[in-house]
């Protein structure tokens, strides 16, 4: 925290408030000169000192704290309603991935070669990639059920049909704005099931690139003698997932939350309770 953010919280604090009642309050209090120049001084000195008092920051930890928590149960319980609306494959593909997961991490966490700053950075690269496949798991499903109500050779049978009958009108009929206008939605819903068909396809693909790439970290963890080697790797595909996110937040079929830290992500449980 700033020190312009720091004498912010203060100013908003109750501790702001006993100084301003115990120095300026009790200089008006006694009535005098004399009382009021000391309240106002030590009113000043408080602002210099309080803020920086081992006191204070104690306060404003908790507060960091008791933040941290309300965002991550807020986190955990949108997580939840993600897991609740997949089906039932889906979820068992969700729990089968955090397991291999957390058994790289226990992996990582025994070996003696690795420091911990090195497995805490693994453990929260791989907690996020659990992240990014729920999303693209609801994704593809909410994917799945528009390809399925669409039918594009249903579709495309009414364009010709309409289009044949604009053919034969004749300029300027009255008719032909109203076929018009049926034609212009048709085509859009057309349009949208062939869009929707290839995100669908990329989706899948994405799933299976994050399932076979734990499978990966674990082989080339168990199999290289160079513990610290494989960080490359995580952090490679760290940066190829960051462009999935990215396509995922810009896509009109994802309805997850796409504003959630990273650091927040890593440090909510895998298994969904």
């Amino acid at each position: 925290m700033s020190g312009i953010e720091k004498l912010k919280a203060f100013a908003k604090s109750p501790h702001h408030a006993w100084l301003a009642l115990l120095t300026l309050g009790a200089g008006v209090a006694s009535l005098s000169l004399i009382g009021g120049i000391v309240g106002a001084a030590a009113y000043a000195l408080g602002w210099i000192y309080l803020p920086d008092s081992p006191w204070f920051r104690r306060t404003l930890d908790a507060r960091k704290a008791d933040d941290a928590s309300a965002k991550l149960r807020d986190f955990l319980f949108r997580r939840r309603q993600i897991y609740d609306a997949l089906g039932k494959n889906a979820q068992k593909r969700y729990s089968d991935l955090t397991r291999e997961i957390e058994s790289l991490q226990e992996e990582f966490n025994r070996d003696h070669r690795l420091d911990k700053s090195l497995v805490q950075q693994r453990n929260e690269r791989l907690s996020n990639l659990a992240w990014t496949y729920l999303r693209l798991l609801h994704t593809g499903e909410f994917l799945e059920r528009f390809v399925e109500t669409e039918n594009p050779a249903d579709l495309e049978k009414q364009i010709a049909t309409l289009e044949s009958e604009l053919a034969k009108l004749p300029p300027g009929a009255g008719l032909a704005e109203s076929i018009q206008s049926r034609l212009g939605p048709l085509k859009s819903r057309l349009e949208k099931r062939h869009d929707a068909e290839q995100r669908l396809a990329l989706t899948r693909s994405e799933q299976q690139r994050i399932a076979e790439l734990v499978q990966l970290f674990r082989a080339d963890h168990l199999a290289s003698r160079d513990a610290g080697a494989l960080s490359h790797e995580i952090d490679g595909a760290a940066a190829q997932l960051d462009r999935t996110r990215d396509w995922l937040r810009d896509l009109d079929f994802d309805t997850t939350p796409s504003d959630i830290p990273e650091a927040l992500t890593a440090a909510a449980p895998l298994k969904i309770q």
